[in-house]
């Protein structure tokens, strides 16, 4: 096999593992996409949870809070009706406020998650790519070692095989210098 024969070999070789280890960085990176998005897309949900918990509370006081106006009738304690009633609002909104800065502080660190990961596949990939470039050079220069020492002895035989023929006077010296490719005059 010639020489560029097996340097192909090993750059299609090399190739080859690059595009798998590619692909398997890749499916990793997008399953991780995946998982965070439908974090990301789950998270409202979630929090409306929590707001719907404020509505319902924030119902039942009203009417515990209306419960206790009727049952006082209008007396002098009625005034202090808006003093809860403004309470209970304020709860509400206090409430309904920390679960969209909840939510908000979530999807914040989701979408950190998800630079991070970004940044995490291209270091990864760049770092594949070196590794195998790397592998690849040592491969081919191996092979190109190798390769120049099998010539070299290769010659080195044909020199001897031929000068061993020149002198028991088997061959001429033009036979010699078309075997050996050395010129004898």
């Amino acid at each position: 096999m010639a020489a560029t024969d097996i340097g192909q070999k090993i750059n299609e070789s090399y190739d080859q593992a690059l595009a798998a280890q590619k692909a398997q960085l890749k499916a990793a990176y997008d399953e991780a996409i995946s998982a965070y998005n439908a974090q990301l897309s789950d998270a409202p949900a979630a929090y409306q949870t929590l707001k719907n918990e404020a509505y319902v509370n924030n119902a039942l006081l009203e009417k515990s809070r209306k419960e206790s106006v009727a049952n006082m009738g209008l007396s002098g304690a009625g005034g202090t009706s808006q003093t809860f009633q403004q309470r209970n609002t304020n709860t509400l909104l206090n409430t309904l406020g920390d679960a969209s800065r909840q939510q908000q502080d979530y999807t914040d660190e989701i979408n950190r998650a998800l630079a991070n990961l970004d940044t995490q596949y291209g270091a990864d990939a760049s770092s594949l790519l070196a590794q195998i470039e790397s592998e690849r050079n040592a491969a081919l220069v191996s092979q190109n070692q190798w390769q120049a020492s099998y010539d070299m002895s290769q010659q080195s035989s044909i020199f001897e095989q031929a000068y061993t023929l020149l002198a028991s006077k088997k061959i001429t010296n033009a036979q010699f210098e078309a075997m050996t490719g050395i010129d004898l005059k």
